[in-house]
């Protein structure tokens, strides 16, 4: 029998110790392992966040097939716009589904959870801000590769870096419906994404989860059954701010 939303959802938060807080100057994360896991067809990105001033189009997450702009998935901010973005481009197709400049983000002060979802099959790419869906976007292209390179928090193809924390990043090869993404921004507080728990019913569809709990070092584990580890460029990232 599947829980209601809420039941024991209680039980799966997890101690939430640290989350890794970028300079918007030459700090990031790479992942490459992990690119080959993220479906350029079907998926979701989750992660929480907080962005201080930039005058620079900054990236949460962005895979692509490498040698080539034409094929990518990309959660990223547009700053001349004011907006927050999810990006499928395939075959040189770009849809972006957007969250307006209505919705402040850009020094909110804020923690902010952010999901964006993508499906060929469904034709749309959708963007969610703290569990309330913002934008659904149609008419895709068709993702041709297999990504081989990731990064958390850089701008690959302009050298721009994310300005504020990221914290709890997830990767499902599957679209989470409204009650999963409601069931894992629960009111703001974190749940163990690889644990099934109330509406949350992907577990078995996470293909990334980096919790950067780590503390210290240049290295932090993926808790999917994946185990891709992710790379530091700087040491100095982790943040007890969460």
């Amino acid at each position: 029998m599947k829980l209601g939303f809420g039941a024991n959802i209680k039980s799966s938060i997890h101690h939430d110790n640290y989350s890794l807080d970028f300079d918007g100057v030459d700090q990031y994360i790479t992942m490459d392992g992990a690119a080959s896991s993220i479906n350029g067809a079907v998926g979701t990105i989750s992660a929480w966040v907080k962005l201080e001033t930039t005058s620079a189009g900054c990236i949460v997450l962005r895979t692509q097939v490498d040698g080539t702009t034409n094929n990518y998935i990309a959660m990223w901010y547009h700053a001349s716009n004011n907006q927050m973005y999810m990006t499928h481009k395939g075959g040189g197709t770009s849809t972006h589904a957007v969250i307006s400049s209505g919705d402040t983000i850009e020094n909110s002060g804020s923690v902010h959870h952010l999901v964006g979802t993508w499906s060929e099959s469904a034709d749309e790419v959708k963007i969610y801000l703290d569990s309330e869906l913002k934008a659904t976007t149609n008419s895709l292209g068709t993702y041709s590769g297999t990504n081989s390179i990731c990064d958390i928090g850089q701008n690959t193809q302009s050298a721009n870096f994310w300005n504020g924390l990221i914290n709890e990043v997830g990767v499902w090869d599957a679209v989470l419906d409204a009650d999963a993404i409601t069931a894992i921004y629960n009111n703001g507080k974190n749940i163990n994404l690889t644990r099934d728990v109330g509406s949350y019913d992907n577990a078995g569809d996470l293909v990334g989860y980096w919790k950067f709990e780590e503390g210290t070092g240049t290295s932090v584990a993926d808790s999917s059954t994946n185990s891709n580890t992710a790379t530091l460029s700087h040491s100095s990232l982790f943040s007890t701010t969460t």
